[in-house]
């Protein structure tokens, strides 16, 4: 189950490193946004669309522990895909990394239990401090 921290160690002992989701419609920010947390020592996932998050999320063997979302998305709104990620998987942290919501966005992500609301343009040392603060 997505984030649920029961992830076989490998042989030596050593739990796996944590995997993050990256859903970025703009392509050079979500490979940044990868190659960053990649060299901070997350495995990373990345989607372009709600939709491809979902079903990410939904693979049989996926073991995410930490979303990075963006709320402006070409198929769907970020709240839209933040409220269906909080039906599969409630205890699942979400961090919100956008270029800006309006009042009633921030609002309603709020509600439905976002871990972090980070504004861009988001610092690597930020990005990296809130995944380790939701996986605390």
């Amino acid at each position: 189950m997505a984030g649920d921290g029961t992830e076989p160690a490998d042989p030596e002992g050593t739990p796996p490193a944590p995997t993050v989701l990256v859903v970025e419609d703009d392509e050079d920010a979500r490979y940044a946004t990868a190659a960053v947390l990649a060299r901070a020592g997350f495995q990373v996932l990345t989607a372009a669309t709600g939709h491809d998050a979902v079903a990410i999320l939904r693979q049989p063997f996926s073991a995410i522990d930490v979303t990075i979302l963006d709320i402006r998305l070409p198929d769907c709104s970020g709240t839209d895909i933040c409220g269906r990620l909080r039906e599969l998987y409630p205890r699942l942290p979400v961090i919100v990394c956008t270029g800006g919501a309006t009042p009633a966005e921030a609002e309603q992500l709020l509600r439905l239990g976002i871990h972090r609301y980070l504004r861009k343009p988001v610092s690597s040392e930020e990005l990296v401090a809130a995944i380790r603060a939701a996986l605390a």
